[in-house]
């Protein structure tokens, strides 16, 4: 009995351990000059892909290390804060080394930023999002929506997490341009759409055919 317990015990300890990644794989990552890819906001020393709005800002462009890894978290050093990011809602999604690979990029998206209109640039650094923007600059400035409620971003709506209980949306139109928002969006007296009451189906017809 105290045998099987002790192995059941055991068991539950090396589920709960996080999967370490191959020396190599580490080692690759260490090896790159890496840059964040749009703001990431924090609270504490993590970060989820559910890439809540609340919290401190690391902005974006920040030169990242890699200081270790797992099968689904990434640890980094960044200007002078040690996050580690995590990977679980949108595992069916798309793979953490996918999800790693959105976040932490080999460019330094500054140059980019440069090239944008001084409005856009403000906003950018604000962490807002304003109609009129573009897809990527929505990117830079919010991040990636969560893959488990926006499986892509070639979508015309996404879906953000303000907090832990609060999502709002960002709707672009068919030029890829924000045309509004449902929910508590950070943005600066813009249009709010409002959500249209979705029909109900008709229903189903029953009857014995003839």
């Amino acid at each position: 009995m105290k045998k099987a317990l002790a192995i059941g015990l055991l068991g539950l300890a090396l589920a709960g351990c996080p999967t370490q990644v191959p020396p190599q794989v580490l080692s690759e990552w260490q090896g790159r000059t890496l840059y964040t890819c749009c703001n990431i906001h924090y609270e504490g020393a993590s970060v989820s892909d559910a890439n809540y709005l609340v919290g401190s800002t690391l902005p974006f462009g920040t030169q990242a290390s890699v200081l270790k890894m797992t099968g689904n978290s990434i640890t980094i050093h960044a200007g002078a804060t040690d996050l580690t990011l995590g990977h679980s809602y949108g595992s069916a999604q798309e793979s953490a080394e996918q999800y790693f690979n959105k976040v932490l990029v080999p460019t330094d998206p500054h140059s980019v930023f440069a090239t944008y209109p001084k409005d856009v640039q403000t906003a950018i650094e604000n962490s807002h999002v304003e109609v009129g923007m573009t897809k990527p600059q929505v990117l830079l400035s919010l991040g990636y929506p969560p893959t488990h409620r926006t499986a892509s971003i070639d979508l015309n709506t996404w879906t953000y997490w303000y907090n832990r209980w609060l999502t709002y949306e960002v709707h672009f139109g068919d030029n890829g341009k924000v045309v509004g928002f449902i929910g508590n969006a950070p943005t600066t007296n813009q249009p709010i759409l409002e959500l249209k009451p979705t029909p109900a189906p008709a229903p189903r017809k029953s009857g014995k055919k003839k």
